[in-house]
């Protein structure tokens, strides 16, 4: 058969313009468009009679043979399907005030241009599935330049419309703003659930849910242990798909990191320290028994579960994320207490992951700190930020002292200090130039051991708030890098704490001074207070610089609460290191 060659193929404002549309690369991989699939609009050279549209049953009497005769032989077309003839006629309407004229292919709107017949312009509709995207291509364009085409589109797919009431993220929003906790609401976290559920509506950007169920973003918490089968948690731990590989016995949840060996990490018993096992309660236990629970769930507490007592719930601010729980709170001496050595193995620990070949953990959450500075300590920290991108989240601590606390004022860190429901810096928080920003940290409901929920006070409960964000920029997109990830947190931030009018001006009196040697003005508590919207949604706020870090140390404790001796961790460290460097040898999990 020869080719059937249209004599508007002539106009050159008709060939200006692609027939021909192909599938972007990203259209492919969001499920826009199905591959190698197109719907085809072909020019038939049909009698008169044929050319009025018909019953279908009449229309494959000429348009099915028409394009078997034409188009199916050849290996690169796996099958075609004829949908319908289509009456092209009015798409060619060259009357610019005609509702066609609004609604026809862009491919036609040059053709207007020519002085075409008024002849109906009949095209045979037909999918087509070719052997390969590379097949649709190549054929595709032998067609069009023989002129057997009127156009040419991918097989685009629809999807229904995101009912926002059961959507992820629209359905935490709901349930935020229902429950109205005061913490939620000051870091503006609703409307980041909205923000999140409005990027996906249609798919046409950033991770769906379902991508990002399937990789949920994982925040190491440095603490006392975790009830791993609270039912506000337990859906929310990491599972190790590979036990004992990484250097530590029995990992299924993380590493306790207080019990490492010569050659061992530690042990899986990551349960709270000073409890009989998981799902047991810390009542008459040592006081830090359930901090690193309560840590957990504002983390990423599961808003699906209800207290059936109270009727609260977790409200994690990460719900979406995964706890690896790293226990570094031991017996020191006759009390608890948090050994360097521990925290240096539990940095080691979560430094062997890897998901697709990339690091898997980029949040740790460090709610405890002294005010003696480790530089091993240190020096693991930056090996954390240049090595895998990892960024510590650390509590400015709690003695109401503008002296730097560690890890939370090594400058890679992010310091955050406690302020309640009226933006004043909470008594007892920190505050200093060291200090990165401020988050909620008064009266604070989470998860305890055994079950239940708890009130607790501390900048250990504004210091998860700001981890969890960070796992939501990470759920949205996980190849932010370190620099990225810390940015946007510090820039998002709200400034309104310093305002003059802001709780009566107290933190713009006390803690905004004029420092000597600074040209103005200095925040003692960070750029502002934690806003999850604004950092979601990559909004700068005013970004207030801090002045030269202070280097006064002095022994003091931590936020946990116990001692640690500097010349015990530095023993403990001599000790470990032979262990590290055989680790190094025999990597973990990829």
């Amino acid at each position: 058969m020869q080719p059937h060659r249209a004599a508007a193929d002539s106009s050159s404002a008709h060939e200006a313009l692609a027939r021909v549309i192909n599938p972007t690369p990203a259209q492919l991989q969001r499920g826009e468009a199905l591959a190698a699939s197109y719907l085809v609009t072909f020019r038939p050279r049909l009698g008169e009679a044929n050319q009025g549209l018909q019953g279908f049953a009449g229309e494959q009497v000429a348009h099915v043979a028409y394009l078997d005769r034409g188009f199916t032989g050849d290996p690169r077309v796996k099958q075609l399907r004829f949908l319908s003839a289509v009456d092209l006629h009015q798409a060619l309407d060259p009357n610019p005030g005609g509702a066609a004229a609004l609604t026809m292919p862009r491919y036609l709107k040059a053709l207007t241009a020519s002085n075409l017949s008024p002849a109906p312009q009949i095209g045979s509709l037909a999918q087509v599935d070719f052997s390969s995207p590379e097949a649709a291509k190549e054929l595709l364009e032998e067609w069009d330049g023989n002129g057997d085409l009127w156009f040419a589109e991918p097989n685009y797919i629809s999807h229904l419309n995101a009912d926002p009431a059961t959507s992820l993220f629209s359905s935490y929003a709901t349930k935020y703003r229902e429950q109205s906790y005061w913490w939620t609401n000051l870091i503006n976290l609703p409307e980041a659930f909205s923000a999140l559920a409005a990027r996906d509506q249609k798919q046409t950007s950033g991770r769906t849910d379902q991508q990002i169920l399937d990789h949920r973003p994982i925040v190491a918490v440095f603490d006392s242990g975790v009830d791993y089968l609270h039912p506000g948690l337990a859906q929310h731990i990491w599972t190790n798909a590979d036990p004992n590989v990484a250097g530590c016995t029995n990992d299924i949840h993380g590493c306790n990191t207080t019990v490492a060996t010569r050659d061992r990490l530690g042990n899986g018993d990551v349960w709270p320290y000073d409890a009989n096992g998981p799902a047991t309660s810390c009542t008459n236990r040592d006081p830090n028994c359930g901090h690193g629970t309560h840590v957990a769930g504002i983390i990423a507490g599961d808003a699906g579960w209800t207290d059936p007592v109270s009727r609260e719930f977790a409200a994690g601010v990460c719900p979406v994320c995964q706890i690896m729980i790293l226990r570094i709170v031991g017996k020191v001496g006759t009390s608890s207490g948090i050994l360097d050595s521990s925290i240096i193995a539990a940095f080691k620990y979560i430094s062997l992951f890897r998901r697709n070949g990339q690091p898997a953990v980029r949040v740790v959450n460090a709610s405890f700190g002294k005010f003696t500075k480790s530089r091993a300590v240190n020096l693991l920290l930056q090996t954390a930020k240049e090595q895998n991108g990892t960024l510590v989240i650390a509590a400015a601590g709690n003695e109401d002292s503008s002296t730097p606390e560690y890890p939370a004022a090594f400058s890679d860190a992010i310091a955050v200090t406690a302020v309640d429901s009226t933006l004043r810096k909470l008594p007892f928080s920190n505050f200093g130039p060291w200090v990165s920003l401020a988050a909620p940290g008064e009266s604070i409901l989470s998860t305890i051991p055994g079950g239940a929920l708890e009130w607790k006070s501390g900048t250990s409960m504004a210091s998860p708030m700001v981890a969890g964000t960070a796992g939501l920029l990470l759920a949205k997109n996980p190849t932010l890098s370190f620099a990225e990830l810390r940015a946007t947190l510090l820039s998002s931030a709200d400034p309104a704490l310093y305002s003059p009018t802001s709780a009566d001006g107290f933190n713009r009196a006390n803690y905004f001074p004029y420092l000597s040697g600074q040209s103005g003005r200095v925040p003692l508590l960070g750029s502002g207070v934690l806003n999850a919207k604004a950092a979601v949604m990559g909004t700068v706020a005013t970004v207030y610089s801090s002045a030269t870090r202070q280097n006064r140390v002095r022994p003091g404790c931590a936020v946990i609460g116990s001692q640690t001796a500097a010349k015990g961790n530095i023993l403990a460290l001599a000790m470990l290191l032979p262990m590290i460097l055989a680790l190094i040898k025999r990597p973990g999990r990829r």
